[in-house]
């Protein structure tokens, strides 16, 4: 099977499975749509429900999942989290947490396209702030590349745990 019609099967795949205790570790890549599934915004799980993001005006803030997911073009409020092929085991780096909580209070040049939440949390992952990731597939492209394997990207059910 080409690669591509395996990248479009999983991403079918992903988008309808739901893993209610899938709850991602400290320093993983997690987004949510925006937009009613237009775009995506991107952040770093930290626990306990907390999640690290780069905010539409620049700042770098902790937040709830539920401020996470609270946008006004949000659906469905789903968060995606990355996991090993093989197992249910989540995909994070711990590095990428500890880059991310040394960011909060920080501001950043947002802009939509060129300094956005994607290429931030690529920084978070790779310590290079000024890298190219500035849309979801290349953030997803930094994440797999780390760590030398595919990455499928799952659903969360968050709400039932903390909301």
């Amino acid at each position: 099977m080409s690669e591509w019609l395996i990248s479009i099967v999983e991403s079918i795949r992903n988008h309808t499975m739901t893993r209610e205790n899938l709850e991602p570790s400290y320093g993983s890549v997690i987004y949510t749509e925006l937009g009613f599934g237009t775009m995506e915004h991107s952040g770093i799980y930290m626990s306990d429900g907390e999640v690290i993001d780069l905010s539409g005006n620049g700042h770098i803030r902790r937040v709830s999942l539920k401020e996470f997911t609270g946008h006004i073009t949000t659906f469905n409020h789903e968060i995606y989290v990355p996991c090993y092929p093989d197992w249910d085991g989540t995909i994070s780096t711990s590095m990428a947490g500890y880059r991310a909580s040394e960011k909060v209070g920080e501001s950043r040049n947002y802009k939509l396209v060129m300094d956005n939440c994607h290429q931030f949390c690529a920084g978070c992952v790779t310590g290079d702030f000024e890298n190219a990731s500035n849309f979801l597939w290349m953030l997803k492209d930094v994440v797999q590349q780390e760590h030398g394997e595919r990455v499928l990207w799952k659903k969360w059910d968050w709400k039932t745990k903390y909301n």
